[in-house]
């Protein structure tokens, strides 16, 4: 039930401001509102939302590639994602961020390989955990 509940105030919530942005620029409320960056703020989330909403839950939860190819296409896309997001909201940081991107790039997967082994090593202790229960 929370889990229900927190949903449907997360999808009303950015519903919402999606619905009085998009009648902010139909009725150009321009002169008393700035829209661009309500759009920006918009679009970021629509990143982050599709990443860690849709992309990692598919996943690590119902796809069938190797390990490998999870980690691979997770680091790929959180860079990518993380980087567009940065670049929406500043130009600057951006630029100043550019040189490390392989840093980065490195980082991230060194991330997500721990990430999943350590989420492995839980998932399957919680398994076997189901199982000595059922024996």
């Amino acid at each position: 039930m929370i889990n229900e509940l927190k949903n449907n105030f997360t999808q009303t919530t950015v519903g919402s401001i999606i619905w009085i942005a998009i009648l902010a620029t139909i009725f150009n409320f321009q002169e008393t509102t700035p829209l661009h960056p309500i759009w920006t703020v918009i679009a970021i989330g629509c990143i982050f939302g599709f990443i860690f909403g849709v992309i990692y839950p598919f996943l690590w939860n119902y796809s069938t590639f190797k390990a490998s190819i999870n980690i691979a296409i997770s680091t790929v896309l959180n860079t990518i994602g993380g980087t567009l997001a940065v670049y929406l909201f500043s130009p600057t940081m951006f630029n100043f961020i550019k040189p490390y991107i392989i840093g980065i790039v490195l980082l991230t997967l060194i991330g997500h390989t721990l990430g999943f082994y350590a989420y492995s090593k839980m998932e399957n202790r919680k398994l076997a955990a189901e199982l000595n229960q059922k024996i």
